[in-house]
């Protein structure tokens, strides 16, 4: 049976919706479950104590937690295209950072940086990517490309484990970074660039009745008053809770598994969590 609240099959709004998958692929690959593994190979291979690289981890989260908060604002200044260019830089610079870092105070740098660029393409840069192109297919669109964080953490986990192991952790922060530099800047070149109107189109395909500016970015959120409502802010408390769970237990897992496991498998356990965490929350939607 169709779907009626699906767009055209040869609508573009699809092309940015699998650039967007792309996009998170990488973001939540590099920015989420690239610290976990680094927690433990930079204790073992620098020595350095758990509590000060956690702290760094921290930084790094919290770095992509304000880059996140003010991402439409910068959407709307610099546009979509240049910010996400400009996080891709962040994250590989961040990358490098990581692997090539000789002293304690320069894990906080490549956390910030590294934080940076993992905000530009986390939740919200998904959202004001896909956004625009989309209106009755927005639930389905956006499921979509989220669905690439996922998949970034089935491949990334055991993936960043084997570079290590076989290349050295500088030589496979470099490689992985560069990977994600070249794709991420392709895409906000060719697709990202693109909006509705300069397509001449609508929402899900249909024709262009509003006005460019409306179809290329979503107005502000109403700032102030949106935070005196209590369905939203206890909506974020439950959200806020949850993910400092969820962000508490992946960085510390793998550390917690490797003396049971092994560093390759527990890498590839890694990979597994993130694939019951797939099947659960289908399960749940069900």
């Amino acid at each position: 049976m169709k779907n009626n609240a699906s767009a055209p099959r040869g609508f573009y709004g699809w092309r940015v919706v699998h650039a967007a998958f792309v996009m998170a692929v990488f973001g939540w690959g590099l920015g989420f479950y690239g610290p976990p593994v680094f927690l433990a190979v930079i204790h073992e291979t620098r020595g350095w104590t758990l509590a000060l690289i956690s702290a760094a981890i921290s930084v790094h989260f919290a770095a992509g937690a304000i880059t996140g908060g003010n991402l439409p604002a910068l959407h709307r200044r610099y546009g979509i295209p240049r910010v996400s260019k400009a996080g891709a830089c962040a994250m590989a610079a961040g990358m490098v950072t990581w692997g090539a870092a000789g002293e304690p105070w320069q894990l906080f740098i490549a956390a910030t940086l590294s934080g940076t660029g993992w905000g530009t393409m986390s939740a919200a840069a998904l959202n004001s990517v896909v956004s625009p192109w989309f209106d009755r297919g927005r639930p389905m669109a956006l499921g979509m490309a989220y669905n690439g964080g996922s998949v970034g953490g089935i491949i990334f986990s055991p993936l960043w484990v084997a570079a290590i192991h076989g290349l050295g952790f500088p030589l496979a922060t470099s490689l992985i970074a560069g990977v994600m530099l070249v794709t991420l800047w392709v895409l906000a070149e060719q697709v990202f660039s693109r909006t509705p109107a300069m397509m001449g189109v609508g929402p899900d395909g249909g024709p262009l009745h509003v006005p460019p500016e409306a179809v290329a970015l979503a107005p502000p959120l109403p700032g102030a008053r949106l935070w005196r409502d209590r369905r939203f802010v206890t909506l974020c408390l439950g959200m806020m809770f949850g993910l400092f769970a969820q962000i508490g237990l992946i960085a510390h897992l793998y550390s917690l598994l490797v003396p049971a496991l092994g560093a390759r498998d527990a890498g590839w356990a890694m990979g597994l969590v993130t694939l019951m965490a797939i099947g659960g929350g289908q399960c749940w939607a069900g």
